[in-house]
């Protein structure tokens, strides 16, 4: 899957953190990565973490959401069902927060926009000199 996956800085942008981990040794997945050109994050679960939040399994999909010390695992598929994913729109659709723009029903206090108003070119958002849009934050 993660070849597929788009610019993580997309999700970034709405505070989601998209990260991949497994097993694997991080000389073997920093090889694969610099051959790949990945950017994502990929940690190396080295203790009982993954069977702690029950996602210990072969592959599979999740969603957490942090609410101060606590996380919640708020979605997972595993098998078939997640091939469809790596577009920034279909991780932050099965984020407990979503797109985080107006239409949505979002908890007191958590930021919104008007649909598409925070989407820039991945390399922009640093640089709001140089945005198509509008950065995150603006009305």
């Amino acid at each position: 899957m993660a070849d597929q996956v788009a610019d993580v800085v997309h999700l970034n942008a709405r505070d989601t953190t998209f990260a991949y981990a497994s097993r694997a040794p991080q000389q073997d997945i920093a090889r694969l990565k610099a051959r790949m050109g990945w950017t994502m994050p990929w940690y190396t679960v080295t203790d009982d973490w993954d069977a702690d939040f029950g996602v210990d399994e072969y592959h599979g999909t999740n969603a957490f959401f942090r609410d101060g010390d606590r996380v919640f695992r708020t979605y997972f598929v595993n098998n078939r069902g997640d091939e469809a994913l790596g577009s920034t729109w279909s991780y932050l659709d099965l984020t407990a927060l979503g797109r985080q723009e107006k239409w949505e029903d979002s908890p007191e206090g958590y930021p919104q926009s008007a649909p598409y108003n925070w989407w820039n070119w991945h390399d922009e958002y640093d640089h709001p000199e140089l945005a198509q849009g509008r950065m995150k934050g603006w009305e």
